[in-house]
Order: C-alpha cells, then sequence, then structure tokens
C-alpha cells in the first residue's frame, strides 16, 4: 500500500453544495471545534473531502413533486468520494436524507443519518415539545416524524402553521441570496428576520419547548445563545458538526 493509499484509508467524504454556504461553514464550524479541542497546526485537523454537488436538482422541490430526482447524480457523487477513499459519507442537506437508504445501497458505503442524530440530542435534552423548522419537502414527506418515533417517541412533534411555513421557505430561500448580507434591522424578509418570527411563532403559539433547525441553511445566518435561550435549540449543522469531530482521527 503506497503512502497515499495509507492517508486515504480512512476518509469522510461530504456531499455538499445544499447549500454553498452552509456547506463551507460546516468546515468552519469543525475546524471550529478541534481547535478550541487543542488543536494548533494544519495537521491536527483530519483530512476530508468536500463535493459541492451543486448541479444536482432541488430536493425539496422533487419531493415536492415540481421537479426532478437529484438521487442519480448523488450516486455520481458519492461514488467518486468512494474511490478518493472515503469509507464514510455525510451530506449537508437535511432534505437529500429521503433517499439516504437508497443511496448507501447504490455506493455501497455508509451514511452519516443526520435526522438520527438530531433526533437523539433531542431525546438526550429531554424536551417534551419540538418546533420544526424545514424545507417543504421534507415537511411533505414526514421523514422527521418517523425518525423521532424510532429515538425519541416520547417527544411531541409540531410543525409551523402555513404562513409561518411560508416564512420558514422564504429564509432558507434568502440564506442563499444577497439579501442576507443586508442589515436585518432595515430588511424585514432577512433571513435571520424570517427565522426569528418563525422561532416565536412555534414558542408562543405552539408551546415548545425545543426547536429544530432542521435545514442546514438557517445555521449561516441564524443561531440562539443558548445561556440567554427561553427554550432549547437544537441547529442540525452544528449536530453534524459534533459528530464528524467526535469520530475524526485525533493527531494531536
Amino acid at each position: 500500500m503506497s503512502l497515499l493509499e495509507k492517508r486515504l484509508e480512512s476518509m469522510i467524504g461530504i456531499i455538499g453544495g445544499n447549500g454553498v454556504a452552509a456547506t463551507n461553514k460546516l468546515n468552519s464550524l469543525i475546524e471550529e471545534r478541534l481547535t478550541k479541542k487543542g488543536a494548533f497546526r494544519d495537521a491536527h485537523h483530519p483530512e476530508m473531502i468536500i463535493w459541492q454537488a451543486t448541479q444536482a436538482p432541488s430536493r425539496s422541490m422533487y419531493l415536492e413533486g415540481r421537479g426532478p430526482s437529484w438521487i442519480e447524480d448523488y450516486v455520481k457523487v458519492g461514488n467518486k468520494l468512494k474511490l478518493c477513499g472515503c469509507d464514510e459519507l455525510c451530506m449537508c442537506c437535511n432534505t437529500a436524507h429521503y433517499a439516504i437508504d437508497e443511496l448507501s445501497e447504490k455506493i455501497g458505503i455508509k451514511f452519516i443519518n443526520l435526522l438520527d442524530l438530531v433526533a437523539m440530542r433531542c431525546r438526550d435534552l429531554e424536551v417534551k415539545r419540538v418546533g420544526m423548522m424545514c424545507s417543504d419537502g421534507l415537511r411533505k414527506v414526514g421523514l422527521y416524524e418517523k425518525r423521532f418515533i424510532t429515538y425519541a417517541p416520547e417527544i411531541e412533534f409540531v410543525y409551523p402553521d402555513e404562513d409561518y411555513q411560508k416564512l420558514v421557505t422564504k429564509g432558507i430561500c434568502n440564506a442563499k441570496d444577497k439579501i442576507r448580507f443586508s442589515n436585518p434591522e432595515v430588511e424585514d424578509l432577512h433571513p435571520y428576520n424570517c427565522f426569528a418570527k418563525v422561532c416565536d411563532h412555534l414558542l408562543y403559539d405552539k408551546g415548545v419547548d425545543c426547536i429544530v433547525a432542521g435545514c442546514t441553511d438557517i445555521c449561516n445566518v441564524y443561531s440562539q445563545v443558548q445561556d440567554n435561550c427561553k427554550y432549547k435549540y437544537v441547529d442540525s449543522l452544528c449536530v453534524l458538526a459534533d459528530y464528524i469531530v467526535s469520530v475524526a482521527p485525533r493527531y494531536f
């Protein structure tokens, strides 16, 4: 086995580009977490391969019945990552997990199931009523509910009302747009404001004690500092970063 083969014999591959900023944020979160744990050289960080699969069709639009499937595009990307030495894959997109079993079978590689990790995080927090912010497509197929039934069946699961779900969608779209660089105090449809309004709705109208950011684009524009937060807040992108750091080889 060559030196290159030894270095690449165990590696996580990330299928990203959904969105691009969210994938970049994930890489930043991983670096920050490892540095805070003591890494101080480049060589202290794990080697990863991140593929920005920007040309794959929209996952949500497909599940809504409004667009072509992204699955075969992900299969092609996954096979390329496998050839590069990745022995485990993850997706920086909650909605894409609709096809996680099919992708794993067709590529012949293990996938990290982010939805399961989120459900287990909520279970460990011992919350009772979770409010979900996610794409229209993921909401339509009810995939998160199924994962919660499996891993946290005692937790009650709710979505925003229709008008607030539209705000979730607007926030996700605007998180990919230049509007996110505007001043949220001036721009009403800044994605931060969209998600803040939905959180208030879930907290005060729906009575939740936990909110899940079930779209990785949310983390790029909205977060909650738990010390000052009135409820538990679980960000799926942060959960994925935590997992990758926990399983990454330690070089320091």
